[in-house]
């Protein structure tokens, strides 16, 4: 009897920590993206026939935190058309086809690049100056499943604990060129069954040039494993080849003009102001949808729907 009744209560803790294990896996929030609400208003002046109209005033709710320009992308819907709204540049349209997909964030310096590592066979190649996939020779770190190798002729460091926004070459005293070791670049967390990228910022040198790279998570938006996502931006006045590919990156038709002309952060009290860049966005009257993402998740906005 004792015995029957110690495997009941052994089971019952069992199912207790089954149940609440399958709980934090199920009800995981992920750290990135911000609770801020973005508030929209009209910008004060009729959208005409004109290309460089004053769309939309967006400022923030009370209470917001300021977010890095980096890994904001904005954009606004008129009719069938959305347009990307940056301090300059956009991203085109991606291939499809390919297992690398680079999204250029509202700073118009900063890409939030997507690899389908899910090949447990073969490596994806990442170009990082270029942001596309590429073959083992002209490659410059690859990707399957958790592993990540950087390629020979690669120098790096690594910045535990340092923010994106503030990593530079001064933060690292040398460079490793070790590139035969596999990256240790996350931990696994056991409670949330979930990997986690380690706090820091990876600093790269190939053929000369500078880069800081972030690993932001091991999950696409639909929150499928094996696609990591990183965070990548020139240093030390290096020219990013990528800014310079019409196939990546083109002209911005909608402009961000904040009011404090900060194009790092957006602050949490800072209006800004999505104008026309040559292109007829909106002519009156029109209906708008603001869509905004931080860190690939999208922040909540409220106000109005139409121009007069």
């Amino acid at each position: 009897m004792k015995l029957k009744r110690s495997l009941a209560v052994a089971t019952c803790i069992l199912l207790g920590i089954a149940a609440s294990w399958t709980f934090l896996v199920v009800n995981y929030e992920s750290d990135l993206g911000t609770e801020n609400t973005i508030m929209v208003s009209d910008a004060g002046q009729n959208a005409s026939i004109a290309s460089d109209d004053s769309l939309v005033v967006l400022s923030f709710e009370g209470g917001a935190e300021d977010l890095s320009w980096s890994s904001v992308q904005l954009s606004i819907a008129a009719g069938d058309e959305v347009y990307s709204c940056s301090f300059g540049s956009q991203s085109t349209q991606s291939n499809l086809e390919s297992k690398v997909t680079a999204s250029l964030g509202a700073d118009g310096s900063t890409f939030t690049t997507v690899i389908d590592a899910t090949d447990e066979e073969e490596f994806t190649h990442l170009d990082l100056p270029g942001q596309k996939e590429t073959d083992e020779a002209n490659s410059t770190v690859w990707f399957s499943k958790t592993d990540v190798f950087f390629a020979d002729g690669v120098r790096w460091s690594f910045l535990e604990g340092v923010e994106f926004k503030e990593a530079t070459m001064e933060n690292s005293s040398e460079l490793s060129n070790d590139t035969g070791e596999r990256l240790e670049w996350y931990t696994y967390d056991l409670a949330e069954h979930r990997v986690q990228p380690n706090d820091g910022v990876y600093l790269i040198e190939v053929d000369d040039l500078m880069f800081k790279v972030q690993f932001m998570s091991y999950y696409n938006q639909a929150d499928e494993s094996r696609h990591p996502t990183i965070m990548v931006a020139a240093l030390n006045e290096t020219v990013f080849p990528a800014l310079l590919d019409s196939e990546l990156v083109a002209p911005s038709p909608c402009l961000i003009v904040a009011q404090n002309d900060n194009t790092t952060v957006w602050g949490a009290t800072t209006t800004i102001t999505l104008i026309e860049n040559g292109v007829q966005i909106c002519e009156m009257p029109c209906s708008v949808e603001i869509q905004a993402t931080y860190e690939t998740f999208p922040i909540e906005v409220k106000g109005i729907n139409s121009i007069e």
